[in-house]
């Protein structure tokens, strides 16, 4: 059993191999690393440590205007074991005594561990601390460069603009696999069966943690639903459907092919690595929607 992530940095013990990052959506350039990082622990012999952080700057100052997470807290926590097998995790909450810490103190609470960092990487108030403020204390920096991806650097931002545009083939491609989002089945409208002959599982989008998430392109897609580590093809709506009553928040409808389960109240994850079959719109009747649901099917078939 993994042990739990603790939030306090008095728990680096002195000399570790540390990779520092949000670490949102753990995509190739954050993967790459957490494996130079475990690397360079185990050859040392220095235990593994990933230091990461709930919140940012913006949720802090200004959440109105904080981007969505590729991911919810769970599920990062998870990519980021898979990246560095063995490796303890701090989670440190960003609040306003973490946002008001002096870099020097930052620095003292590391205890002269190998950082490992990107690029772009600043700490401290006022973003003083850089890793070359580190270097000049005696610390061991590792700075990974950048990770390319479709001859642009991969971020986060870039990530987050695929899904809002429904491009999910081009955030698979940047974060190194699918994008997944992992949900407990709630009860819908209930007419998907009856009405249209495919029934479906739903999920709100939202992080198993309240997290709120990334926006993403409303409309049809291809996806894989991972039930009790069985995967199933499925075609997923994620909106809000317009030609039905409504709902007041987008919601994804996943119908698992070939699959005639009873599914609420489990927890069931959709992996996407195709780009939208199609937005979503409203039809004048139910014939032309389901009529329409047929060749998204054929589609997805």
């Amino acid at each position: 059993m993994e042990p739990a992530p603790t939030e306090t940095l008095d728990a680096l013990p002195p000399g570790a191999a540390v990779a520092v990052g949000t670490f949102d959506g753990v995509h190739l350039g954050h993967r790459a690393l957490l494996r130079e990082m475990a690397a360079f622990a185990a050859a040392a012999g220095r235990p593994a440590w990933v230091l990461t952080f709930a919140g940012s700057p913006l949720t802090l100052l200004d959440p109105a205007h904080a981007p969505g997470l590729l991911m919810d807290r769970e599920a990062i926590l998870r990519q980021l074991r898979l990246c560095a097998p063995g490796a303890r995790v701090v989670v440190q909450p960003f609040d306003a005594a973490f946002a008001a810490l002096p870099a020097e103190a930052f620095a003292r609470a590391l205890r002269g561990a190998a950082v490992f960092c990107g690029e772009d990487w600043r700490f401290g108030a006022g973003a003083e601390g850089t890793p070359d403020f580190l270097r000049a204390r005696g610390f061991d920096v590792h700075v990974v460069p950048y990770a390319q991806w479709g001859g642009a650097r991969v971020s986060s931002t870039r990530v987050r603009a695929a899904l809002a545009e429904g491009r999910l083939d081009a955030a698979a491609g940047m974060l190194g696999r699918p994008w997944a989002f992992t949900g407990r089945v709630v009860r819908g409208r209930g007419l998907a069966g009856p009405t249209f002959g495919v029934p479906t599982a739903n999920l709100a989008y939202m992080g198993r943690g309240g997290e709120r998430m990334a926006p993403l392109a409303r409309g049809v897609y291809r996806a894989e639903a991972l039930l009790h580590e069985i995967a199933w093809p499925a075609l997923v709506n994620f909106g809000v459907a317009p030609s039905l009553k409504g709902e007041p928040a987008p919601l994804f409808e996943a119908h698992l092919l070939g699959a005639e389960l009873d599914l609420y109240g489990a927890n069931l994850t959709l992996s996407f690595d195709a780009p939208r079959l199609r937005p979503e719109r409203k039809f004048p009747t139910v014939d032309a929607l389901r009529a329409q649901i047929r060749a998204d099917l054929e589609a997805c078939r």
